[in-house]
């Protein structure tokens, strides 16, 4: 009798473990594409910037069954073309948590509680602090990139001595010929 309900309770775990595993692969599977909207919450963020609100958007990329890499544009909603912030992102799904980490700060931001569907995301993003962060975003498979770079792709978050242009204003941040962050966004970065 012991045996069978040992081998009762294994079937049960690992069906739970599967079901969990096909639930993370589909919440991937629906991440995968581009999402643009808006986070919410009264902030003084990595870059140094404080406010409300600001616009986002997250191209995530599948590379495996349940994650994969990407870039966030980060902007602001008064000067969209000149304050902005690029970061490459990792991201994966793993027991219905969402987590990115953003390579270029070593921050690691957790999504878990939100509604995704094929046209909207959203919920609150878990940073590590006692911060409401609270997120809305909008499938958007249509998103031009070029308004926000200056060379031909982006490469990484530019630290002081990889700068290796500033424009006279001082407020872009270039890296090998490219923009990373400029207007209030690099000024943030200079801290």
């Amino acid at each position: 009798m012991k045996k069978i309900y040992t081998l009762i309770v294994m079937m049960s775990v690992a069906l739970v473990t599967l079901t969990s595993c096909n639930k993370d692969a589909e919440e991937a599977n629906t991440l995968n594409g581009q999402w643009s909207g808006y986070v919410s919450t009264y902030y003084y963020d990595r870059w140094g910037l404080t406010g409300e609100d600001y616009r986002t958007t997250i191209s995530f990329e599948q590379t495996d069954l349940y994650g994969g890499t990407g870039y966030e544009v980060d902007f602001d909603l008064n000067n969209p073309y000149g304050s902005y912030y690029y970061s490459p992102i990792t991201w994966h799904v793993q027991n219905g948590v969402i987590r990115i980490y953003y390579t270029y700060d070593n921050y690691y931001v957790d999504i878990y509680n939100y509604v995704l569907n094929s046209n909207h995301f959203s919920g609150y993003m878990d940073d590590g602090t006692n911060r409401d962060i609270q997120f809305s975003l909008t499938y958007d498979g249509s998103t031009d990139w070029s308004r926000y770079r200056h060379g031909s792709n982006w490469r990484r978050r530019a630290q002081a001595s990889d700068v290796t242009e500033e424009t006279g204003d001082s407020t872009d941040i270039i890296v090998n010929g490219e923009s990373v962050a400029a207007g209030a966004f690099a000024r943030g970065m200079r801290k």
